[in-house]
């Protein structure tokens, strides 16, 4: 597990074994041979790990190799079997007739999946595209301990791997607490690493939990990490039987927890539920009586008036100088209120006055209000004032809005922007705040020294919540665009699935939609329609059964040709992965998807390793996903990890496919393409104009920031735990 984090996140090797750096000359041929072996794969080894690989005894050498090898070919999905309908993919679906292929087809729906066209294999052609390859370093027990370091202080949600990570270190790093930072900046990271610490600590200290844990909220979400619910406390928590010694922990921390009976009320009904396993009557000492007596005003449902009601009260009148009055005190509910507060309509006070009295005291107010938050700006988070400056940058520019709600599945929801404008002028003074504020808190941190930063990082999203990010190759921010290869002639997406553990047939669909630059529809290619008329694209044949869950699976291929899509004036390629029997993604066993760029898509085959770009888990609570959109006029993939909702786009008839959910695909993609988010250029720009020197070349650098060297945009624990302060 060692290697497998350090690979995933660093490209590097640890070598716990003595290392004696006097090789035999066999020996260091073993481990060229062994590199040689990982360039299918897409590595290599640097030079110094070459040296210390050769160094260990032979047994040892093989093992540390057969680890390596087994973790990489997982991360590009090389551990899998590739099984196509057609193995002379893409030629032979190009080259057969309509009626020939609609046979085969309908032989394979007739013995539900079980006959396939009689073809035999040709001899392909050896691999001719030119690629890279990522070299492997030497990793330390110091960057091991640097990465939890990092994930634990990250100022962000984390992703399910993040998490995973992290409970590997509680279970295997002695005295891993002693590598905790000051500060858990994130809340639910600090009920699920509580939960950890509960779990693996032989004798539990419970002032490290105190040292994070300080509101009713906080210690809400520990017990819904205990009980493995929803830590964001968006979905419902079943909560489990507490131990004796985990109810007092829990009853500890209350006691000591501040504004407790309004932290309850704002979720009574769950709180009511906790009571019932805390049992909080059982405990008689003093200490816990302000706990007992707040547990029975919930139950008994005394009234109370607390902040979120005041405020709610104010906005509802339309009382902006209350609510005002009221979120000046809570700097990050007054940022999160700040298009509520600005865009409020104001009523006047004498209606004879008309609209000339109503303008004034809108600008008056409005001017009042952008006095407060300059003074509260220095007090709200970096997230937060990241998330209101470009929000209010492009204010007035959006048709609709694209957000994900709490969980930890992507669920991607779209609703009309129908909120009323706020002045350009308002805009821009909010936008000068909130950086003002963040060059301010960033002038306090430690000097950056010179730093390069590579303007093709402004196709990179900052991180700000992992939560819903699927497993993946490498980890990347939704809705960031990497570059496709200049020279690849087509990318060729895949998608590979099993069957149920209970033996239930799951039938997947690889679909992809073809739009205009307006997002006009001009095509597709799916089960329906497996070559294109109108440009060189092709599917690789629809298979309705994936095979046992133990077995090998199988695989649907999807080559597009970006030249002949904007010859034809498309522009967006939009990937899509349908569950036709209608199983959620986040219930089947196993099933990824990936892409590969390739330069000749005849040559090597069909699934090369090397060429993998891109692999994830798909793991939404959906049946429709999509994965990516290509941009084949910029060349460019923007990355999606994103689920929709079937019943958000239109009909469902003939099944759930790409034809049923077109419209609302399209809407969806535009959305993600459209929407404006804060860029990890931008954040990082503003670091270095506040602590650092920019400097042209990455020779004369301190710190370089770029998309394959130094600290990259793959590197999200870095960026949320040092650059989201």
């Amino acid at each position: 597990m060692v290697n497998e984090i350090l690979l995933r996140r660093k490209n590097q090797i640890y070598i716990e074994e003595e290392v004696t750096f006097d090789p035999k000359k066999e020996q260091r041929n073993r481990v060229l041979t062994m590199m040689k072996n990982l360039e299918p794969l897409g590595y290599v080894f640097s030079e110094e790990l070459c040296n210390q690989l050769a160094g260990l005894e032979q047994d040892v050498l093989d093992t540390c190799y057969l680890e390596i090898v087994e973790i990489l070919k997982k991360r590009v999905g090389a551990d899998k079997v590739y099984k196509p309908m057609y193995p002379n993919f893409p030629e032979e679906v190009m080259e057969q007739q309509e009626a020939e292929l609609y046979w085969n087809a309908i032989v394979h729906y007739w013995s539900f999946g079980r006959l396939y066209p009689v073809t035999k294999k040709k001899e392909r052609l050896p691999l001719f595209d030119e690629t890279k390859v990522v070299v492997l370093t030497v990793g330390t027990r110091e960057e091991l301990l640097r990465i939890f370091e990092n994930l634990a202080a990250s100022n962000g949600s984390l992703s399910e791997q993040d998490l995973m990570d992290l409970s590997w270190y509680f279970s295997n790093v002695p005295d891993v607490v002693k590598y905790l930072p000051n500060e858990i900046p994130y809340k639910e990271n600090v009920a699920y690493i509580g939960k950890c610490y509960l779990r693996s600590a032989p004798l539990v200290d419970v002032s490290v939990l105190k040292t994070y844990v300080h509101t009713g909220t906080d210690v809400l979400r520990l017990a819904a990490a205990l009980s493995d619910g929803d830590i964001s406390l968006k979905k419902r928590v079943r909560f489990q039987s507490f131990s004796r010694k985990e109810r007092r922990i829990l009853m500890g921390l209350l006691s000591e927890s501040s504004g407790l009976l309004e932290e309850m009320h704002k979720r009574p009904e769950v709180w009511k539920r906790l009571g019932e396993r805390l049992h909080p009557g059982e405990f008689h000492a003093k200490m816990y009586a302000r706990v007992r007596d707040t547990f029975a005003k919930i139950r008994a449902g005394a009234p109370v008036g607390h902040f979120a009601g005041k405020v709610e009260s104010a906005l509802l009148r339309k009382d902006q100088a209350e609510a005002l009055r009221l979120l000046k005190e809570r700097p990050g509910e007054l940022a999160r209120r700040l298009d509520v507060l600005l865009r409020m309509e104001t009523l006047p006070e004498d209606p004879e006055n008309g609209w000339w009295d109503v303008r004034l005291r809108r600008m008056q107010l409005q001017k009042e209000i952008l006095e407060v938050f300059k003074e509260a700006a220095e007090q709200v988070s970096t997230p937060v004032l990241l998330q209101v400056r470009t929000h209010f940058q492009y204010r007035n520019q959006q048709s609709f809005r694209y957000y994900y709600p709490k969980g930890k599945m992507a669920q991607a929801r779209m609703i009309e922007n129908a909120k009323a404008q706020v002045e350009e002028d308002v805009c821009r003074q909010v936008v000068m705040i909130c950086e003002w504020a963040l060059r301010q808190r960033f002038s306090r941190l430690e000097s950056m020294g010179k730093v390069y930063l590579s303007e093709r990082l402004q196709d990179y999203i900052a991180p700000f919540n992992q939560r819903a990010a699927s497993k993946a190759a490498k980890t990347l921010v939704r809705g960031s665009r990497l570059p496709v290869e200049a020279k690849a002639k087509a990318v060729r997406g895949f998608v590979w699935w099993t069957n149920m553990e209970n033996g239930q047939r799951v039938d997947l669909d690889l679909s992809a939609v073809v739009f205009d630059e307006k997002w006009g529809y001009l095509d597709h290619i799916s089960y329906t329609n497996l070559r294109s008329k109108a440009f060189q694209g092709c599917h690789s044949g629809d298979i309705v059964d994936g095979g046992p869950a133990a077995g090998d699976g199988v695989t649907e291929f999807l080559d597009m040709d970006l030249d002949s899509v904007v010859a034809y004036g498309g522009r967006y390629v939009v990937y899509q992965v349908y569950s036709y029997t209608e199983q959620l993604f986040s219930a089947l066993p196993y099933v990824s998807f990936g892409y590969m760029e390739r330069q000749e898509v005849g040559s090597g085959e069909i699934f090369e390793p090397k060429l993998v770009r891109q692999r994830i888990d798909l793991v939404s609570e959906t049946i429709v996903s999509i994965p990516m959109i290509l941009d084949c006029v910029e060349r460019k993939m923007v990355w999606c990890d994103a689920g929709i909702f079937a019943d958000s786009c239109c009909s469902h008839l003939g099944g759930n496919n790409l034809e049923s959910n077109l419209t609302g695909i399209a809407l969806a993609c535009y959305t993600m393409v459209h929407t404006h988010r804060t860029s990890l250029y931008d954040l990082l720009r503003m670091h270095v104009d506040a602590r650092g020197e920019v400097c042209e070349t990455k020779e004369e650098a301190d710190v370089i920031f770029d998309v394959e060297e130094g600290i990259t945009p793959f590197d999200t624990e870095i960026i949320l735990a040092e650059y989201m302060q």
